[in-house]
């Protein structure tokens, strides 16, 4: 059975939503809409899509199973509900929504209409994520209570420092900097392993140096040019978000997210009554006779004997798992142990707009103040 395809946004995302989809076998791409119909031609080149200068008339004219939705965070809530409304799946790009409430409403839409949603995290189909996720499985880490999620960067702003767009860095268009750009992948990915248990309670800070830190005396002659991008791209975000979250059953997440930082990236983690792993590089920690032991997993091993195990012909040595494979799967039924990627989206949001809503407060707030204090930044296309 063949899955037909429409992406809604052409951009860089669009792009590699196109790409992964040629790797997935009868997943066909058929229709690409974007309001720069030159982007959108370019890239149905590629695919021999139809082309759409509005999502509204591929939905409508279009015969898609599913969409891709590749644009602008404040944008996926009416979108989704859109194509919810029409029968089709939805695969939407992180984050889901850049508030709670709007990634609630995203959620209840494909309810509603009795269609699937997957939320774009690539975290959650890693090796190491699978490591961890055996080592749980078997009772290798025992109850897990600690997770340490760690996406931080030297210095990587985007547009300002030379990557992306300005949309990155502009609350109306994206609704934050990094602790929902990239935040949102080791908050996910560490919820998932932590049982996606609900989050109880949110406490944090967020912090925006901008002006200190492309001082003069740091950067030399290239000043100017970082004054200018700057001031073009609006910049009125974070440059680093922390947060700890308080899960139900007492386990704890913190957080640490930055695009500039003065500190080195560090390695994602979590800790159980009988063990802990880090995952870059992944070593599991435990004890074995009384000895306290360090242990380094095969994983790349691991990967390749299971893709000649699952294979036809004895001699596939690319594993074939990812999370798009999984979402096509998921939509014809035949995904096997299906991860709820949009419920772990959804509990990320509380997570993520807990830091800015703390940050506002100056307190912690529990789930439910989140929820209740959460507003629609939603953009109507």
């Amino acid at each position: 059975m063949s899955v037909e395809i429409g992406i809604i946004g052409a951009g860089n995302r669009g792009q590699k939503h196109a790409a992964e989809y040629a790797t997935v076998e009868d997943a066909d791409v058929v229709a690409i809409a974007d309001v720069d119909e030159a982007a959108a031609r370019s890239l149905a080149r590629e695919t021999n899509a139809e082309v759409y200068g509005d999502y509204r008339d591929l939905l409508e004219d279009a015969d898609v199973d599913a969409v891709s939705i590749c644009v602008h965070n404040n944008l996926h809530r009416p979108i989704t509900a859109d194509a919810a409304a029409a029968g089709c799946h939805v695969f939407c790009e992180k984050p889901m929504a850049s508030t709670y409430t709007d990634a609630r409403a995203m959620a209840d839409a494909v309810e509603d209409a009795g269609v699937h949603l997957g939320v774009q995290n690539n975290r959650l189909f890693q090796p190491e994520t699978r490591a961890a996720r055996t080592l749980i499985d078997e009772g290798k880490l025992g109850d897990p209570y600690y997770a340490r999620g760690v996406f931080s960067r030297r210095r990587g702003r985007p547009y300002v420092d030379g990557y992306g767009t300005p949309s990155f860095v502009s609350k109306e268009s994206a609704g934050g900097g990094p602790i929902i750009d990239i935040g949102t992948y080791v908050i996910g990915q560490l919820l998932y392993l932590l049982g996606n248990e609900r989050v109880e309670r949110v406490a944090g800070s967020t912090f925006e140096h901008t002006d200190e830190m492309y001082a003069e005396e740091l950067i030399g002659e290239d000043h100017d040019r970082y004054a200018d991008r700057l001031a073009e791209s609006g910049y009125d975000v974070e440059d680093v978000g922390l947060g700890m979250a308080h899960l139900e059953d007492g386990s704890v997440l913190s957080i640490r997210a930055a695009w500039h930082m003065y500190l080195p990236d560090a390695s994602s983690a979590l800790a159980g009554t009988r063990g802990g792993v880090e995952f870059d590089p992944f070593k599991f920690y435990t004890t074995t006779g009384d000895y306290e032991a360090t242990v380094s997993l095969d994983i790349e091993e691991f990967e390749r004997r299971q893709t000649l195990l699952e294979s036809d012909s004895g001699y596939e040595m690319e594993r074939s798992g990812g999370q798009f494979h999984h979402w096509i799967d998921t939509v014809r039924g035949t995904a096997d142990n299906v991860i709820p990627t949009h419920e772990i989206a959804l509990n990320s949001m509380i997570v993520m707009e807990g830091v800015y809503l703390v940050q506002e407060e100056g307190r912690e707030l529990t789930a439910d103040e989140i929820a209740e204090r959460s507003e629609s930044t939603a953009i109507d296309p």
